[in-house]
C-alpha cells in the first residue's frame, strides 16, 4: 500500500508539474465611477453623446491568472431628445421630446486576461487588457397604458452586457482599471418616459414602433475601478508534489 502512495505520487507530479497545479484564487470588492450614455431611435449610432454620471460598485472572483468571475451593480443615466438634425420621423410631429431617466444594471460577467495576470510565480505579470461578457438586469420605470390609464411601473427587463478594458496591480491588495461596457437592452421603451408624455396621452413619435432604427435599446458605461483584495488563497508545490 505504501508503494502504491508513492507511484500515485509520482505520477502526478509527472502529469501535473508545479507550474500547473499551484492554486489561487481572490475575492475582490471595489467602487467604479464614470459616464453613461443610450443609443436607440433618438441616437442610433453616436458614441459619447448626451452623457450622464454613473456609479456602482464590482465583487470579483478569480480563479487564476487568466479567468475571473465578477457581480456588479450600477446607477446609470440616460437621456436624449428629439428632433436632431440627422434624425427624421416622417409621422412624427414638429414638437420637441425630451428623456431623461436612471437605470438600475445588475451583472454576472466572465472576465478574460489577455495576459497572466497577478501570477503567484510571475512578478512580471502587472498588467493586462481583458474581454468581458455576461448577463445582465436592467431596473427601470417602464411607461404602460392600461385601460386608458398612463402609468409606469418598475419592471426588471433583461440584458447583455460585453466590453474590455485594462486592469493594473498597483499594489499587493489594489487594482486599478478602466472599462468600456455595453448592454443591449431586451426592451425598446429606455427613450420613453411616461411623465414627459404629450397631456393628451399620444405618442406622436412612435417610439414604441419597432420599424424605426432600433428594434432594441442599447447604453453604454464607461467608467474606472478600484479594487481591493478581501481573502485570497495561493497553494504552491511542496517539493514538486
Amino acid at each position: 500500500m505504501p508503494h502504491l502512495k508513492l507511484l500515485l505520487l509520482a505520477f502526478a507530479a509527472t502529469v501535473f508539474p508545479c507550474s500547473n497545479i499551484s492554486a489561487q484564487w481572490k475575492l475582490e470588492v471595489g467602487p467604479l465611477v464614470g459616464i453613461s450614455w443610450y443609443n436607440g431611435d433618438l441616437n442610433p449610432s453616436k458614441q459619447l453623446y448626451n452623457v450622464q454620471p454613473a456609479v456602482g460598485g464590482i465583487i470579483r472572483y478569480v480563479v487564476n491568472d487568466r479567468i475571473a468571475f465578477r457581480g456588479g451593480l450600477t446607477l446609470a443615466g440616460i437621456s436624449g431628445s428629439y428632433p436632431q438634425p440627422d434624425i427624421y420621423f416622417p409621422e412624427s410631429s414638429p414638437n420637441r421630446y425630451r428623456f431623461n431617466r436612471e437605470l438600475l444594471d445588475i451583472t454576472t460577467m466572465l472576465e478574460i486576461n489577455f495576459f497572466s495576470f497577478d501570477h503567484p510565480n510571475i512578478k512580471e505579470s502587472l498588467f493586462t487588457p481583458y474581454l468581458t461578457l455576461g448577463v445582465g438586469s436592467v431596473f427601470y420605470k417602464r411607461y404602460t397604458e392600461d385601460n386608458g390609464n398612463h402609468d409606469e411601473k418598475p419592471t426588471f427587463v433583461l440584458s447583455l452586457p460585453f466590453g474590455a478594458g485594462v486592469k493594473w496591480k498597483a499594489t499587493e491588495w489594489m487594482n486599478l482599471g478602466a472599462e468600456w461596457t455595453l448592454r443591449k437592452v431586451f426592451a425598446d421603451d429606455l427613450d420613453l418616459v411616461g411623465h414627459q408624455q404629450p397631456v393628451d396621452g399620444s405618442n406622436p413619435f412612435g417610439f414604441s414602433d419597432t420599424a424605426f432604427t432600433h428594434n432594441n435599446d442599447w447604453y453604454s458605461v464607461v467608467g474606472v475601478y478600484a479594487t481591493f483584495t478581501l481573502f485570497s488563497r495561493r497553494d504552491k508545490c511542496r517539493d514538486g508534489f
